[in-house]
């Protein structure tokens, strides 16, 4: 999540701290609109430090029918 935070508060002008804030908020309303499995996808990768999209593919996440 780090890098989200970076490339969020620089393209905003805002500290860190409020990006972080504003993703959490993010992903408690999207909590509530997306359905478990995906939420679940996308709350392992909020918790990872850094993570590209080929290492996403590689664990799997995000997989549709």
């Amino acid at each position: 999540m780090n890098e989200l935070e970076k490339l969020i508060a620089e393209k905003l002008g805002i500290s860190s701290e409020l990006a972080h804030k504003g993703i959490l908020i993010t992903a408690d309303y999207l909590k509530t609109k997306l359905p478990p499995p995906i939420f679940k996808d996308l709350e392992l990768i909020l918790e990872m430090p850094e993570i590209k999209e080929e290492e996403a593919l590689e664990l799997g996440l995000f997989r549709f029918p």
